[in-house]
């Protein structure tokens, strides 16, 4: 996205930049989330959606989990796709 690519001062034509911002990002979000599924939603479809989707799981007296968002709030399917597509392919390297 444009702003993200802005806020990490990387020109998003640039293959290295482009990497190197996104590499930033996705620790980023691990810090902001501490959870790698979380993180994944949130490099996927933003961390102001993810942080919505967690307080309405808290809303409903459960623990901020991947799982329990997936119960509870809206994801839309690109979001889920991408952190089990991703979360499947890291499986399989590690195998």
């Amino acid at each position: 996205m444009p702003g993200t690519a802005k806020d990490l001062g990387v020109d998003p034509t640039d293959p290295a930049q482009n990497i190197k911002g996104g590499t930033r990002y996705i620790n980023q979000m691990m810090d902001k989330f501490g959870d790698e599924k979380l993180a994944l939603a949130a490099y996927n479809w933003g961390p102001g959606n993810v942080q919505r989707a967690i307080a309405r799981v808290k809303k409903e007296g459960l623990k901020p989990t991947w799982d329990n968002i997936l119960e509870v709030a809206y994801v839309p399917a690109e979001t889920r796709k991408y952190v089990s597509k991703v979360i499947t392919k890291r499986n399989q390297l590690e195998a």
